[in-house]
């Protein structure tokens, strides 16, 4: 049981997701000689505060969690606990044509992806709850309060617009998406206590909470049950302090709301549920009418009778500042600012390093802290493989590669593009 509460918890779906308008008129794919460009993109990871790579694998695989492991990251559970997990992957088509509306200069895009995202906010007492039982809190209450967790899946559909000519000159972009909505789930638990009787023999669970869920009947990636929209807005300025070449960068991503049919599962509840267990005199005059009607369901429905409505999905939106100087056209440093809304996000602050080795090869590396996360390392490469061809991949969160057992965030993206003139 601990098991399975968990695993809705953590698993159900990259950390520092790059937002696409960025990727797509990036001015090394968005050359003046190129008039079309395509591409594809993905990215996938987690990162959390207190659970480390190595237990969320063990788990996740269903190995035996040791002792150790659990009390591992029990050492480090405070208060307030977050994970967060991103997937994404999709594919876009840009063109340049030499004039439209009397306006040169200007890209047009389209493109097209999947979108998953996972987090939670949870108590220390709900660690210990779920990974050591309830034994430890007879004649004690457990306070599972202000939880929150919150899992989407999407398809979305992009069209925009960007400028992207040189490092001299404002570059921007504007994309709009129509999405459709295939499977959320919300809970926020404000209130919600454990009790359990010094002896055992019963417990109380005294809870205010509110829960929604799309349609548990269709799933998948064909199952549409919501449509909404979306903007992201992507601005880069040229700057020069001190006779050092500057850009400030800013955009704002996912800002949009999805809308689930009213077969969307609600739920606003607050109550008290008393549960003694069961009296079995003889096990061998165990039968069916020993558990009454007490079942999952019966459970279910006293302390969670759901109804079905239309609900509204507001998307983790995402906004992203940043500063970059060029010491020398070998090194540049870039300083940033990250944050996404509705998301139990904590502000994340981080530093990367460019390092150009030639015209067709540079490398980065980012260090961070804050985020779902504490501190937070990435590698990165650039790299133009000939005939129109430019790779980028790496990772905000090597550290799950290098200590599994210490570090908490695992994460990698990826992205081949293609040029024609």
């Amino acid at each position: 049981m601990r098991k399975l509460l968990f695993l809705n918890l953590i698993l159900i779906c990259n950390f520092n997701t790059e937002a696409q308008l960025p990727i797509i008129f990036s001015k090394d794919i968005s050359s003046d000689s190129a008039s079309i460009h395509v591409g594809i993109t993905g990215d996938a990871g987690f990162n959390s505060s207190a659970l480390t790579t190595r237990f969320i694998s063990k788990f996740y695989r269903g190995s035996y969690i040791d002792q150790d492991s659990k009390d591992g990251v029990l050492n480090r559970t405070k208060n307030i606990n977050r994970i967060g997990a991103d997937v994404n992957y999709g594919a876009f088509i840009s063109i340049k044509p030499d004039s439209l509306f009397h306006r040169k200069g200007i890209s047009y895009f389209l493109s097209i992806r999947n979108r998953e995202h996972f987090d939670t906010r949870y108590s220390d007492d709900f660690y210990k709850v779920a990974f050591y039982g309830n034994a430890q809190y007879a004649g004690k209450t457990a306070y599972l309060n202000n939880f929150n967790l919150n899992f989407i899946r999407y398809q979305q559909l992009q069209i925009g617009m960007y400028k992207a000519k040189s490092d001299t000159t404002i570059n921007w972009g504007i994309g709009f998406s129509f999405l459709t909505g295939e499977q959320f789930t919300s809970i926020t638990a404000n209130k919600a206590e454990l009790y359990t009787s010094a002896d055992g023999q019963y417990i109380n669970f005294n809870t205010s909470m509110q829960v929604a869920q799309s349609d548990t009947a269709h799933k998948g990636i064909g199952a549409l049950n919501g449509y909404g929209a979306s903007i992201e807005i992507y601005l880069e300025a040229p700057l020069k302090t001190r006779n050092k070449k500057c850009k400030f960068r800013v955009s704002v991503s996912d800002m949009g709301v999805i809308r689930f049919n009213k077969q969307t599962l609600y739920l606003n509840q607050d109550s008290l549920f008393h549960y003694s267990g069961f009296q079995i005199h003889n096990i061998n005059d165990l039968k069916d009418s020993t558990f009454g009607h007490t079942t999952k369901d019966s459970i279910q429905k006293t302390i969670a009778p759901f109804k079905k409505k239309a609900f509204n999905v507001t998307l983790p939106a995402t906004l992203d500042v940043s500063f970059e100087t060029e010491f020398t056209k070998y090194f540049h440093l870039k300083e940033g600012v990250k944050y996404i809304y509705n998301a139990n996000y904590t502000m994340l602050l981080y530093v990367r390093s460019n390092f150009i080795i030639n015209k067709e090869v540079s490398l980065n590396a980012t260090f961070g802290y804050g985020g779902y996360g504490t501190f937070n390392y990435g590698i990165g490469v650039f790299a133009k493989l000939g005939k129109g061809f430019m790779l980028t991949a790496g990772s905000n969160n090597i550290e799950g590669y290098v200590s599994p057992k210490f570090a908490s965030g695992l994460g990698a993206y990826a992205s081949l593009t293609k040029t024609f003139k």
